[in-house]
């Protein structure tokens, strides 16, 4: 299957995932198993994205990075630039506005940028736990951010419906592999 395909079959799969309890107990879970990370505890600047109803919730985590003094930064695509994104300053007061992606982004003027993060939390519709590789939601975002910044240590958060024993979509020589992938079990 190529990567379109897979990518329609796993929204599908996770669509209906969203409405059920497992998906609730799974995604507690794997928020308690993140924060039972060193690579967590010893990062001070920490990036993420507000999830969508298909991703595993990033709330939680959000709340408890702000309640820990972490300081927590939203990727941001980069209006007229080629597949690029930044990571932008977020706290409780930051006002957010819906990107053409349907995700939410920091939408204020003098947004403080930080691209030299400390811990990435990677988004993704499915992860091959053979050799770490993802499967986005199309575009090359985020693999074309860790190209750029590979010494930033890249943490991903999968359900039991986003998980492969290894990948049934191509993975291609510009796909970034995650350094760690949290599972439920």
């Amino acid at each position: 299957m190529n990567k379109k395909e897979v990518r329609k079959q796993q929204k599908d799969r996770l669509a209906q995932f969203t409405t059920t309890e497992q998906k609730k107990i799974e995604d507690n879970l794997l928020v308690q198993k993140l924060f039972q990370q060193k690579e967590l505890s010893s990062s001070n600047t920490i990036g993420l994205t507000i999830s969508l109803p298909i991703e595993v919730d990033t709330s939680a985590i959000i709340a408890r990075l702000w309640e820990l003094g972490k300081e927590v930064y939203l990727a941001k695509i980069i209006p007229g630039a080629e597949h690029t994104m930044d990571f932008v300053k977020y706290d409780y007061q930051t006002k957010l506005s819906k990107s053409a992606f349907g995700v939410y982004e920091v939408d204020q003027e003098n947004e403080r940028i930080n691209n030299d993060l400390d811990l990435i939390i990677v988004p993704g519709l499915a992860y091959d736990l053979s050799k770490n590789y993802r499967l986005g939601f199309g575009g090359g975002y985020y693999d074309r951010f860790l190209k750029k910044h590979p010494a930033t240590h890249t943490i991903s958060l999968a359900n039991s419906k986003m998980i492969f024993n290894k990948a049934i979509w191509p993975i291609e020589s510009f796909d970034i592999a995650v350094d760690q992938i949290i599972t439920v079990n």
